[in-house]
């Protein structure tokens, strides 16, 4: 089979390799769809942890086409989306019901053989069957749509909260989704591209503006409030300063947006106590994949995919999604 591998030194390598076998309570999937995410950019910019040489890839979806010895429930043909993550079972944080701040947590497509590739090998319990009616291409969302909700439960939103989301990537236009869900009034989008504003507007947002406007959109919105929530989605460091500059008394602040290691920024301890603010984190998609999948009928998200590549051009995928362009970027592997 054939599979994109990151071979370090910034470099993405079409390898043919032979057919993976699965082992005891393993399946094999023919994978039908794969997206590149933000963290694949960083990997291969060298800003995130892999073990090279690896198959990249952690939001993927396929059939089941092999069952390994001792497979309880899969079945053959059924199409699945993969919760990319294992966990060791016995830190603290696993015992207490934490998983995904494990302290031996490896990932698919960084540690272990990923999604970009014909043919997948994983644990039977990490695919998740897809709901009837939901492409392969829908269901290689679930990942993100699993971190996106695990990060709106820890932003705390509220009924009538009006809400700010800065930077309208793929998870932005995600948060839109999920914060008019979760009952905000109003949703107030922060994006420097000018194609991503006029697309969350359409998405539900209910002003989008350059981040540079964004101060005065606020104190309109908000009476010079400012608002409840703010998500910060795009792992750029300013703009996280931005989102405790900009939020009102009292409000949750949600780091979302991965930033490389190393980057810092500059608070003033004053401000959080004058405001009272609450800063919180989000990590990946603790016991969320589930309740993803079966969200998926409901969202219509599959319009979120706007470029789609065969393997052997995912160079073209990762420079269009290095440089930001479209929303998601799709890769059939056996295409």
């Amino acid at each position: 089979m054939r599979g994109a591998f990151y071979i370090g030194a910034k470099e993405l390598e079409i390898r043919e390799v032979p057919m993976p076998e699965p082992g005891s309570g393993e399946v094999r999937i023919k994978v039908e769809f794969a997206t590149l995410c933000g963290t694949d950019v960083h990997i291969v910019a060298g800003e995130y942890f892999s073990r090279p040489p690896v198959i990249l890839g952690h939001e993927f979806s396929g059939r089941i086409e092999k069952l390994g010895p001792g497979v309880s429930a899969a079945k053959l043909g059924e199409l699945v989306t993969v919760e990319p993550h294992k966990y060791c079972r016995v830190c603290k944080y696993c015992k207490t019901g934490r998983e995904h701040l494990c302290i031996d947590k490896r990932a698919y497509g960084s540690y272990y053989n990923g999604g970009f590739a014909q043919y997948s090998v994983i644990p039977e319990n990490t695919a998740y069957v897809v709901p009837d009616g939901v492409t392969a291409r829908e269901a290689a969302l679930t990942e993100v749509l699993g971190c996106c909700i695990h990060g709106l439960e820890r932003a705390r939103i509220r009924q009538g909260d009006v809400v700010a989301i800065l930077g309208c990537s793929s998870v932005g236009m995600l948060f839109i989704k999920l914060a008019r869900r979760a009952g905000a009034a109003r949703i107030i989008v922060s994006e420097p591209n000018e194609e991503r504003r006029g697309c969350s507007v359409g998405y539900g947002a209910d002003v989008a503006v350059h981040p540079r406007d964004l101060h005065n959109a606020l104190k309109t919105a908000t009476g010079g409030l400012g608002p409840d929530v703010v998500i910060e989605c795009s792992g750029v460091p300013a703009a996280t300063e931005q989102a405790i500059a900009i939020a009102g008394k009292g409000a949750n602040i949600l780091v979302f947006g991965v930033a490389p290691p190393g980057k810092t920024i500059e608070v003033e301890p004053n401000i959080l106590f004058k405001k009272e603010l609450s800063l919180f984190a989000s990590n990946i998609n603790p016991f969320t994949h589930y309740r993803a999948v079966h969200m998926l009928p409901t969202l219509d998200i599959g319009s979120l995919i706007t470029h789609t590549f065969p393997l052997a051009r995912i160079n073209e995928a990762l420079d269009l999604a290095t440089r930001g362009i479209g929303f998601k970027i799709g890769i059939e592997p056996n295409a």
